[in-house]
């Protein structure tokens, strides 16, 4: 696994608006996929996983993106998750997009909290997890002062 998690998608027709550039959700869309593949990745879970082998959820709480140059139809994107902080019951994410030529496209930031799956009620991430996350803040801090 790449430092920061890292991952490649094409930017398909049906992700873009009439004038051929994302649609704004899409990118939204996209965030949360890289989410969950670095969920994958880093926490060897899915939500599903989460969900019903560790009684966890992980509902977003707050979302919010800046755009910065234009991703279009049939662009490559690279999109990077870091963690910002971790909290005793909340983890923020920034993901980054990137196209072919390394421009930064888009950043989106999401809040999310962690919850009892069948409780519905904030829960402190600890254990293993919490050291899984705690190792990949780390190595991604490290990673940015090279």
């Amino acid at each position: 696994m790449s430092i920061p998690f890292t991952t490649r998608r094409r930017v398909l027709w049906g992700d873009c608006d009439p004038a051929g550039v994302i649609y704004t959700p899409r990118v939204f869309h996209y965030a949360v996929e890289a989410v969950e593949e670095w969920l994958v990745a880093v926490l060897e879970h899915d939500w599903i996983s989460l969900q019903e082998n560790l009684k966890l959820d992980t509902p977003t709480v707050k979302m919010g993106c800046e755009f910065k140059y234009p991703v279009r139809c049939g662009d490559w994107v690279d999109i990077t998750l870091t963690v910002k902080k971790l909290g005793g019951a909340s983890i923020n994410y920034v993901i980054d997009g990137y196209n072919a030529d390394g421009r930064h496209c888009f950043e989106v930031e999401q809040i999310s909290c962690f919850v009892d799956a069948d409780k519905f009620e904030p829960i402190r991430v600890s254990g293993e997890i919490r050291e899984k996350i705690e190792a990949y803040q780390a190595a991604c801090e490290i990673k940015s002062n090279d």
